[in-house]
């Protein structure tokens, strides 16, 4: 009979054990709509990393332009691949007419390139060389739309031609920056090369 009893005993408190870890691990269970949220959302690492880049870009056999970076990283986003340049980038365009000369370069200290909507964003040291024209933009953030052949900025510029400094807020320009205007002009200074 005593065994019988403690068997019982100790079938009762192991089914207390039991039941106790089995309430407590549902209770833990619960998630809040800000965890569930995270879950929803794209993937932070990067599916592409490469180092020392040189792209291309063709049309009809011919080089439009080519972009170098000492990093990028491609993450895959709801609305299409998104690709940074977190060390920098230079993108040199071509002229149409005659292949081998450079017409612009843009360069900057970061980058962001969205593929799917062909838009890429440029940041912090901003330069756009015009060399068929002589001229140079500097600005702080700018966005060169491939769709629309156009670059942008809405930030504080700074236009140098052959014989003066222009400064101003924002601006619109074609891609090769043949053609700008600043929308808020704040001021001219003109260079005298004698000096």
């Amino acid at each position: 009979m005593k065994t019988k009893r403690r068997n019982i005993i100790s079938l009762r408190f192991f089914q207390s054990v039991a039941v106790g870890l089995l309430a407590a691990t549902l209770c833990n269970c619960s998630n809040s709509l800000e965890e569930v949220e995270k879950l929803k959302q794209t993937d932070t690492i990067a599916v592409m990393y490469a180092k020392e880049v040189n792209i291309s870009e063709s049309e009809s056999g011919r080089i439009k332009y080519t972009l170098t970076a000492p990093l990028l990283r491609r993450f895959e986003e709801q609305g299409g691949a998104v690709i940074r340049f977190p060390e920098g980038f230079k993108v040199i365009l071509f002229d149409s007419i005659n292949p081998d000369k450079v017409r612009t370069e843009i360069t900057a200290e970061n980058g962001v390139n969205y593929e799917g909507r062909r838009i890429m964003e440029a940041s912090r040291n901003v330069i756009i060389t015009n060399y068929i024209k002589g001229e140079k933009l500097n600005t702080e953030h700018m966005i060169w739309d491939q769709n629309l052949k156009k670059v942008s900025s809405a930030t504080m510029v700074t236009i140098t031609t052959k014989d003066k400094i222009l400064y101003g807020e924002g601006m619109e320009s074609d891609e090769s920056f043949n053609n700008w205007i600043i929308k808020k002009p704040r001021g001219e200074m003109y260079i005298n090369e004698n000096e």
